[in-house]
């Protein structure tokens, strides 16, 4: 069977054709409120994200040291005057991450956006993923969609599949799995940023935790013999 590498233009097709494009990356107008979209994705769907950041803009949270510097009640008083609630502890790495944007990059989200930027993503990375409530697969989720750089934010899903395609050893730890998927576009933030639309729909809809529906699956074809392996997890 040709390597993933190999299959990839076919793949894509494949998932182009049963999902379509994921919209592309607009421009990084305020990359901060990029940073502050990914982290409440963490918490609400699209509607009440959007309902999130213009909560906080009204409230003068939406800049660095102001968030950095707010007290936790004042955030969750924001959100909660747009009808939306949350426990305060799941807010506490909007200010985490605030804090260092101040700290360690002068406030300045815009300068950190392209893999041209100041400071390489593998140092972004190990900052990021240090912050307590943040960790390796929110620090990429930062990189990659908020800051624009060519990171991975492996999801079980993505694990799922390519363990039981064999495209990945089922022991491999975040790491190895992470820099499986970004061999496949290590200069493409964009081209990952589909990869993740599309392994995320195909695990909701096909590849699950308790059964792999192989039959029905865009990515059917590219089973190894004998059908899905064993992912482990």
């Amino acid at each position: 069977m040709p390597s993933l590498d190999d299959s990839l233009p076919v793949i894509r097709e494949a998932l182009t054709g049963r999902y379509g494009r994921p919209e592309p990356f607009a421009p990084a107008d305020d990359a901060f409120a990029e940073i502050v979209l990914a982290l409440l994705d963490r918490m609400f769907d699209a509607p009440k994200r959007a309902r999130a950041l213009e909560a906080l803009r009204d409230a003068g949270l939406l800049e660095p040291q102001a968030l950095a510097e707010s007290d936790p009640d004042e955030v969750a008083e924001a959100l909660h005057s747009a009808g939306l609630k949350v426990q305060e502890k799941a807010l506490t790495p909007l200010r985490r991450v605030a804090r260092w944007l101040v700290e360690l990059h002068h406030g300045a989200a815009d300068d950190l956006v392209g893999p041209a930027g100041p400071v390489a993503t593998g140092q972004l990375r190990e900052e990021l993923a240090a912050i307590n409530g943040v960790g390796p697969a929110t620090a990429d989720a930062l990189l990659l969609f908020a800051l624009r750089r060519p990171a991975y934010p492996l999801d079980r899903a993505t694990y799922r599949i390519f363990a039981r395609h064999g495209w990945l050893d089922a022991t491999a730890d975040y790491d190895e799995a992470r820099d499986a998927v970004e061999r496949l576009a290590p200069d493409d933030p964009a081209a990952l940023a589909c990869l993740s639309a599309w392994f995320t729909r195909v695990g909701r809809d096909y590849c699950r935790l308790a059964v792999a529906k192989c039959d029905k699956c865009p990515l059917r074809p590219w089973l190894p013999e004998g059908g899905p392996l064993d992912p482990g997890a």
